[in-house]
């Protein structure tokens, strides 16, 4: 019998043997597979790829192929720093290499796509090396890989290109820090300080403040593991290490965060309510979700029935499911909380990011709120399912190896739990206990919802249980169990999220459909320059952000760090309008239910000289001015500071000249005239940075009418240059660019340093 025992045990290990290679072959096909509609392009990323994601990376990449740096955006809200707006991402490596797509002045929308596939790849590869660094079969590091890379906050934020390529990193980043810190390795601490730095660039910094947070949190649970065992002297030798692998990535950042510091205080979101901050939380009935996805319905590509908490991008934000299977793994995995390390200390983040994403139902959100730094410029606690979700793979994985020791009585047990639990959450669902709603007709409809969403759950616990059985019965190996479950998890996570990415519009025909309205503007755009008003409340003639798509300047926008100053105040939106130079205004026929652009005959030039200006500091007042009918934008500007011109301030409309000589994204240059000292204004908006050269010689330029440029000029026939080079895109370059210089040396030191000590 013993000999028997043995024999099985050695046929065990064979099964297990599989090659790396296999597995992350094996990743590289489920993403291709669940991912198969996008890829053949029968499908197509929607909602945020589609308004805003793909028109930042369409405008970065061309605007880079044709030789300029996009540091200024003119296209929206009336113009706006585009680099510094840190969801540009404009420096991650990625991005940069989509602009040798470029073709025929544009980006094709399957090559962004495409990469955001890519990082799944990422996430699923590096959350598998992951796993066996922490000794676990390369099996069982599978599964784990594959419930993060098609986890519910991953598919998800699929249409969210920025978090999708921040959080694939997340994986490697983790185990280069535990690497760094256990082996006290130069070599892992810069190289991980350069990985955690670029995935900042990706441009999402609330998750960017979660992974701080994350890395913090093992830094005090590793240290003080050090104390208790080995001792102090052991301790403190870590700090430096984690010290310089952060110090790495804020520094790697700098080229971004610089500009991204100064244009945060004058941005919409300079800071927020700590009501709004709730916006996204994940409410307590949602808990239901993690066995049923889809309770409260769904708001993705092909459904919008969403009808739980919050408004229906509730949805995605608050995601936490992660299949069944995993869930299941993931309780096994919580009882050796208090025996494994690792396994403990995954169990306190999986909770915390529980808890954290509760927002005002618990203390942690509103704790952070108020006291840490930094957390109080961000809504949506229900991101923090990041952490639910990075935990819960890697318990999952730690529960699977657990399972395949338990003896009968102990699968017994699990059996009974999980049958047992199910259907009686199964029954609940059917009776509609759970099903709320003040509208009795829409109740019907919710219940179906709930009871049909239930059948799914139920059917995949009664499979789990049976297969589960099975392997109690000796009748499967552990291999084979294994591979049954990774099928499962992956249909599993197939049957919840596959369509929620496949929208049926691709942006090529989305910004197509308006292409004879953008060509007559383009045509019109040649004679002289202007901008479009496209949008009255919510009817758009124009999408939002498609100026950066067909280089229009337009009045609208959608971004989440725009200008606080976007709009002039004024009399009428007419005025706003003038003010603005647009010469096109959207006209909307309510009862028609039609829209179209009239011309205006009232709006002001992009350049032109005014001679008298009124100089007021308080906002208050220059508001009250402006929005009096004693303002008169061709005669009078208004000025925040002294320009320190004497004499007639008498205006003559017609003896002066302000032609656009050259129009760039970051620099201007006009032919002027000007029968005496004057301000030249410009409907452009003010930004710091902006400077002045007049025949060569800088000049300030001064913020004119609220939000626009403007410079005083001497009499006589000038050439003007209006260039934009912020001094923090300068500090920021020089710090980023030494850090690299830097790491560069202390890879090649450590490389040396462990080669020599290899020969020796």
């Amino acid at each position: 019998m013993a000999k028997k025992e043995k024999l099985k045990q050695l046929q065990e290990k064979k099964n297990f043997d599989i090659k790396d290679w296999h597995a992350i072959a094996f990743i590289v096909a489920a993403v291709i597979v669940f991912f198969r509609d996008l890829l053949l392009m029968k499908a197509f990323m929607w909602e945020d790829f589609l308004y805003q994601f793909y028109p930042f990376r369409n405008f970065a990449a061309v605007s880079i192929s044709n030789g300029e740096l996009p540091l200024w955006n003119p296209y929206t809200f009336n113009g706006m720093p585009f680099q510094a707006d840190i969801q540009s991402a404009l420096f991650y490596i990625p991005n940069l290499i989509l602009t040798i797509f470029v073709s025929s002045d544009r980006l094709h929308f399957y090559w962004v796509e495409l990469f955001v596939i890519l990082h799944y790849m990422i996430a699923g590869i590096t959350m598998y090396y992951l796993m066996r660094h922490f000794k676990l079969d390369r099996l069982i590091a599978l599964f784990s890989a594959l419930v993060y890379t098609l986890s519910g906050f991953m598919i998800t934020h699929g249409i969210h290109q920025i978090i999708i390529n921040h959080v694939s990193w997340l994986p490697l980043i983790f185990l280069l820090f535990k690497k760094a810190l256990e082996e006290k390795s130069l070599l892992f601490t810069i190289l991980g300080g350069l990985v955690l730095g670029h995935s900042v660039l990706a441009g999402f910094p609330q998750l960017s403040l979660y992974i701080f947070l994350l890395l913090f949190f093992y830094f005090i649970f590793e240290f003080g593991w050090t104390i208790k065992t080995p001792g102090i002297k052991h301790a403190i030798p870590i700090v430096p290490y984690a010290a310089c692998f952060v110090i790495i990535a804020i520094a790697l950042t700098a080229i971004q965060m610089l500009p991204t510091l100064e244009l945060a205080p004058q941005s919409a979101r300079a800071e927020i309510t700590y009501e709004k901050s709730q916006e996204g939380t994940l409410a307590p009935q949602q808990i239901i979700t993690l066995l049923i996805p889809k309770f409260f319905g769904e708001h993705s590509a092909v459904e919008n029935n969403y009808w739980g908490p919050g408004a229906y991008w509730q949805y995605w934000e608050t995601n936490i499911y992660i299949g069944i299977a995993a869930l299941i793994l993931v309780v096994i995995a919580l009882t050796l909380a208090f025996k494994n390390k690792i396994i403990g200390f995954f169990s306190f983040i999986l909770l915390f990011g529980f808890l954290y994403a509760l927002g005002d139902y618990f203390i942690l959100h509103k704790f952070f709120f108020f006291n840490i730094p930094g957390f109080h410029l961000f809504r949506n606690p229900g991101r923090m399912s990041l952490w639910f979700s990075f935990a819960a793979a890697i318990l999952s994985g730690f529960g699977l190896r657990e399972l395949l020791t338990y003896n009968k009585n102990r699968l017994k047990i699990v059996l009974i739990v999980i049958l047992s639990t199910s259907v009686l959450i199964w029954i609940l669902v059917q009776t509609g206990l759970f099903q709320t709603y003040p509208n009795q007709e829409f109740l019907l409809q919710i219940r179906e919802i709930a009871t049909s969403n239930a059948n799914i759950f139920i059917a995949f616990a009664i499979v789990i249980s049976a297969l589960i059985f099975i392997f109690y019965l000796s009748k499967i190996s552990s291999f084979v169990l294994i591979g049954l479950l990774i099928l499962i998890q992956f249909i599993d996570q197939n049957i919840f999220g596959f369509s929620f990415n496949n929208g049926k519009v691709s942006p090529t025909e989305y910004y197509k459909s308006t292409e004879q309205l953008v060509n007559y503007l383009k045509e019109e755009g040649k004679k002289e320059y202007f901008r479009i008003n496209s949008r009255k409340g919510r009817n758009m003639i124009l999408d939002r952000n498609q100026g950066m798509v067909d280089k229009i300047f337009m009045m609208e926008g959608y971004t989440p760090l725009s200008l606080q100053r976007i709009y002039p105040p004024a009399e009428t939106w007419d005025k706003v309008c003038d003010l603005l130079n647009a010469k096109y205004r959207i006209e909307v026929d309510e009862a028609a239910r039609s829209m179209r652009l009239k011309t205006s005959n009232t709006y002001l030039p992009r350049s032109y000289f005014v001679y008298d200006y009124r100089v007021i500091t308080d906002e208050n007042s220059i508001k009250a001015y402006m929005s009096s009918q004693e303002f008169n934008p061709r005669q009078t500007v208004i000025l925040e500071e002294d320009p320190k011109i004497t004499g007639d301030r008498q205006n003559d409309w017609s003896s002066w000249k302000a032609n656009i000589a050259s129009y760039n994204l970051n620099s201007i240059y006009l032919d002027v005239s000007t029968p005496k000292d004057g301000i030249l204004v410009l409907s452009e908006i003010y930004y710091p940075g902006w400077n002045a050269f007049i025949d060569g010689v800088k000049h300030k330029v001064l913020r004119s009418n609220w939000n626009l440029r403007a410079v005083p000029v001497k009499q006589g026939n000038h050439k003007v240059q209006i260039k934009f080079e912020p001094e923090s895109f300068k500090r920021g370059s020089f710090i980023t660019l030494s850090s690299i210089g830097l790491c560069a040396i202390g890879i090649v030191y450590s490389l040396y340093k462990k080669k020599k000590k290899a020969t020796t």
